[in-house]
């Protein structure tokens, strides 16, 4: 249902060993929200992501996703859930084929019944994936690459996506495929987290974001009254 309270993270704490790299992190995703997570290199952003998807477990707080407690879960459990992460670098089996690549991406067991039709509609966001379908994934260029990274986290069916760095390396003309396709996965109900360098593009298409400085959430709100923030101005436009 839409305006449902999808996600919920309360007093998350993170660490690597000793060092302490999130204090106090507290967010919450609506369905069908599109939400940006900003912030310097450094500032926590993709260790979040990465807590939210099960590959790091939190030292304190609690993460709560469709009201049920994922905090200690592993990753194949959240996926089976329902979220995908598009990790940052591309992350692909470089000798398999694309169409191959895809088919892992719907590995688990709720995901599997759907693959004929998930396939489908991924080919019909990036039909040049069709095209390239039995081409083996490392000779692909970087954007059709991350265009395949995209679609097998679409693949495994999921209720939220986490993007992390999507666009990073990649030219202008490609970025602005991706965001178009990221509009379409919306408009059909998605939910998306993501995280990007390019902060004036995040808040022009995220519909809420939370500023991240030194590990901890410093600012959030509607992504049209962020742009207009005296401190995410100074901080991030030069103004």
């Amino acid at each position: 249902m839409p305006d449902e309270i999808l996600l919920q993270v309360r007093s998350v704490d993170v660490r690597y060993g000793s060092l302490q790299v999130l204090w106090d992190i507290s967010l919450e995703v609506k369905t069908g929200e599109t939400v940006a997570i900003i912030g310097a290199n450094g500032s926590g952003k993709s260790t979040l992501l990465k807590t939210l998807s099960g590959i790091l477990h939190p030292s304190g707080g609690t993460i709560l996703f469709g009201g049920k407690n994922i905090t200690d879960l592993d990753p194949f459990r959240i996926v089976a859930m329902g979220i995908s992460q598009v990790p940052e670098g591309r992350r692909i089996f470089p000798e398999m084929t694309v169409a191959e690549n895809l088919r892992i991406g719907s590995y688990s067991r709720n995901a599997r019944p759907r693959r004929e039709e998930n396939l489908k509609n991924v080919y019909m966001h990036f039909p040049r994936l069709e095209q390239r379908r039995n081409q083996i994934a490392k000779t692909l260029s970087g954007g059709e690459q991350q265009m395949m990274a995209i679609a097998s986290a679409l693949m495994a069916d999921p209720r939220l996506i986490l993007l992390d760095e999507m666009s990073l390396g990649l030219s202008p003309l490609i970025v602005n495929e991706l965001y178009t396709v990221l509009r379409e996965i919306h408009s059909r109900g998605m939910t998306i987290i993501f995280v990007e360098q390019n902060v004036r593009r995040t808040l022009s298409e995220a519909q809420r974001a939370y500023i991240m400085e030194n590990g901890r959430i410093v600012l959030s709100g509607d992504a049209a009254e962020l742009r207009e923030e005296e401190k995410v101005r100074k901080a991030y436009f030069g103004a």
